[in-house]
């Protein structure tokens, strides 16, 4: 309950993706699931999983209103420097007010289609449909199916295997009003092997590349992609840029931002690339959301009583209890900011202290009795390394500090 709320998911959501097996299986025709009929259709830990996966719904609500209804600013017409020779106007352009057709790709359970219903209950006139998505996980798509049942038979399986031209004759000659992407960020996370997304490099960061064959055919009018901050650094910006290069050349205008969670109502500290495209002919001067403050707390999202199978087991906290009396390592505390810089700065040092007076030697008691002693030696230490630099602590400690950097970078780069 508590991590899909942080998501933005609202409760009686959260409850359908909770369903049990016998209440999915009235839910959804078919339903196959593992385990009893009173068990969860969908096991706690596939739904941690899931959550994580997914769009913050409340950011993709602001980022909605603002496409379909924008806050209205006055402000001066942009001049494009990729098409120098269009002025985009300050409103949308896309006056129709019809139902609105929305294709979702690398889909999850779909926080876009429950964004999409939160704006409808916000405005009441606009109305939507979803003509397709697109999920190869087993557990994404049975939680898909149990939140938007009536979609069950839209979907149009692996990306790679997607016919797009089948797609569009089923759309009898609709157009698509907005196509998202979230392409895998497993190989550009940090928390990944940061592998890349290079266009045909074959990793699944680069499935992004997949998802130009469906611009192609299909030719919506607004495109939404969706990933991790690290998209847009500086080991992976040149490949983005390509990436922009090529919507481009398909004829789009591309805006992109980084949003965080936090600052769209949501106590969750989650920063996140969003990149709306605009096919030129409906293209204007679309105005990211603006951040506003935050009203909702983690308290209130967390729940008063919490079931018995979300806490550690007796014997689990025994067995971890006994493996720490037993652990030979030491525990200290030094008080750093929590920067990479100072973390070098300590291995550092003590690095050179355990050399020097054979530390590896002594016990853990020891050790610990005699570390204490120098802790304020430590602090000084640093507190003049912060102002000087590592020059003014020896040629020694200049050695090890930058021997110590070369091999995190060299990690880093492995």
């Amino acid at each position: 309950m508590e991590c899909f709320r942080l998501m933005g998911v609202r409760d009686d959501v959260i409850y359908t993706m909770q369903s049990t097996n016998a209440e999915a299986a009235e839910r959804v025709q078919g339903w196959k699931g593992k385990g009893k009929a009173e068990d969860m259709a969908i096991s706690a830990s596939q739904q941690y999983k899931q959550a994580g996966n997914s769009f913050c719904i409340n950011v993709l609500v602001c980022l909605y209103e603002q496409l379909w209804y924008p806050k209205h600013e006055k402000r001066e017409i942009i001049e494009l420097q990729l098409f120098p020779e269009m002025k985009l106007p300050s409103e949308p352009v896309d006056k129709s007010k019809g139902e609105k057709v929305i294709i979702t790709t690398f889909s999850g359970y779909d926080s876009q289609l429950m964004a999409a219903d939160v704006l409808r209950e916000r405005h009441p006139d606009f109305k939507w449909t979803c003509m397709g998505w697109s999920d190869i996980d087993k557990y994404a798509c049975q939680m898909h199916d149990l939140v938007f049942p009536q979609y069950a038979d839209k979907a149009l399986g692996d990306i790679t295997k997607i016919d797009w031209h089948k797609v569009k004759d089923t759309l009898q000659g609709r157009e698509v009003d907005l196509f998202t992407y979230s392409s895998p960020c497993q190989d550009i996370s940090q928390a990944g092997k940061q592998m890349g997304l290079k266009e045909g490099s074959d990793t699944r960061s680069a499935l992004l590349w997949r998802v130009a064959d469906a611009i192609e055919v299909l030719k919506p009018k607004y495109l939404l992609q969706e990933n991790v901050a690290a998209l847009v650094s500086k080991k992976f910006m040149p490949d983005f840029q390509k990436w922009l290069q090529k919507l481009e050349q398909l004829g789009y205008i591309n805006r992109w931002a980084r949003l965080n969670a936090k600052d769209y109502g949501v106590p969750q500290n989650r920063d996140r690339v969003f990149c709306l495209s605009m096919r030129k002919d409906v293209a204007f001067d679309y105005q990211f959301p603006k951040p506003f403050a935050l009203a909702t707390r983690l308290e209130d999202v967390l729940e008063d009583d919490v079931a018995d199978r979300y806490f550690l087991k007796d014997d689990a906290v025994s067995k971890f209890l006994k493996a720490n009396d037993t652990d030979t390592a030491l525990f200290m505390q030094f008080d750093f900011p929590p920067t990479h810089e100072a973390a070098m700065f300590l291995k550092t040092w003590l690095t050179i202290w355990l050399q020097t007076f054979d530390g590896w030697s002594m016990t853990p008691t020891k050790l610990e009795e005699e570390l204490g002693k120098v802790t304020s030696e430590i602090n000084l230490c640093y507190a003049t390394f912060s102002e000087q630099g590592v020059s003014a602590l020896g040629a020694k400690f200049e050695s090890m500090y930058n021997e110590n950097m070369k091999r995190r970078q060299y990690d880093e780069k492995r």
